[in-house]
């Protein structure tokens, strides 16, 4: 068995772009640990769909396939959160956990200082009490019944390392069993239940040091020397099919536009040997830098500037604009130029 697996969790059908979110997610990650042992977890529905194309080669990329037969009456929201809740316990072996909508741009030796631990990132890189998500994330715990999250810790589960033991195994079991509870109340996300999970182990979650999971809206000052960023699938613009000249590089890197993603499903992906991925030069180029591309944000406008334009207000104001009004995408084109 392998020292640490990196884990990914899937759900998803032809109709979306999860399974190449994925696939870019682990051929960034084979950029930068060329020897990683990849372990893919998904459900029945989504692995008799990996038979073609971008999804065949997903499955090709792993060295590890973990299939679960669920209730075929779940969303494919409940299926992903039912996957990662329980993940502890069927997969064997310590595992770095790692959500899809990331690049991998650094080594990811696991520091020996987490084994036989449980590790991720304080969530929007803060204490709770000073997040812009606080009265939320209190009042979610109040409606469910849960404690008010008296260590001011609450931890995004973007990126977590669990290791193989029998403390971890029992925490996961709890973390699904508080799920499930939160899905009969009709509240079918897992940060509640997570943070619930953390309280009733005595806080035993650990911080990683914020570069293993840089949240990019709020996490800069870490993008230097950042391990994996996090760019939120939220944050993934549809650019309508539209042109997007170089001078928006700076607005929106390649890496968040959805064609990126869904051009996919149409070219040829290549699994060498060594389980390295070869899709095309371009595709080959932007997600061995995906890093680069968020430098330059910061190197042109600022810590500051990168903070507005990586926000998820900027991200949904561009996507409006996109959809509604291309015309007035243009001035930004124009002001993109003054900083090439």
């Amino acid at each position: 068995m392998p020292s640490v697996k990196y884990l990914f969790v899937l759900t998803s059908s032809p109709k979306d772009f999860f399974c190449e979110q994925t696939l870019v997610a682990i051929a960034s990650l084979r950029d930068h640990n060329p020897n990683a042992f990849v372990t893919l977890l998904t459900d029945d529905k989504t692995a008799a769909t990996l038979t073609s194309g971008s999804r065949a080669a997903l499955k090709e990329a792993v060295d590890e396939l973990k299939v679960l037969a669920l209730d075929e009456k779940f969303t494919p929201m409940l299926r992903s959160r039912y996957l990662k809740t329980v993940m502890r316990n069927v997969v064997d072996g310590d595992f770095l956990y790692m959500d899809s909508d990331i690049a991998i741009v650094d080594d990811l030796s696991i520091p020996d200082e987490w084994r036989g631990g449980i590790y991720a990132v304080l969530d929007f890189h803060t204490n709770l009490s000073k997040a812009i998500n606080r009265k939320k994330v209190l009042n979610n715990a109040k409606m469910m019944g849960f404690s008010p999250i008296l260590n001011d810790e609450i931890f995004n589960g973007g990126v977590m390392f669990a290791a193989d033991t029998p403390e971890a195994r029992e925490f996961f079991k709890m973390w699904h069993e508080l799920w499930l509870y939160c899905v009969s109340k009709n509240f079918p996300y897992d940060m509640a239940s997570l943070a619930e999970t953390n309280y009733k182990f005595g806080y035993v979650t650990k911080k990683m040091d914020g570069g293993w999971n840089c949240q990019l809206a709020y996490g800069n000052r870490f993008l230097p020397t950042a391990k994996v960023l996090h760019f939120f699938g939220s944050r993934i613009i549809d650019t309508r099919g539209r042109k997007v000249p170089e001078s928006m590089n700076i607005f929106l890197p390649k890496i968040l536009r959805k064609d990126f993603y869904t051009n996919l499903k149409n070219l040829p992906v290549t699994v060498n040997a060594d389980k390295s991925i070869h899709i095309n030069e371009y595709y080959d180029d932007v997600i061995a830098h995906a890093k680069d591309a968020f430098m330059y944000q910061t190197n042109k406008v600022g810590a500051a500037g990168a903070y507005i334009i990586r926000s998820y207000a900027f991200a949904k104001s561009l996507a409006w604009l996109y959809k509604k009004m291309p015309i007035l995408v243009k001035p930004l084109e124009w002001i993109g130029k003054l900083f090439r």
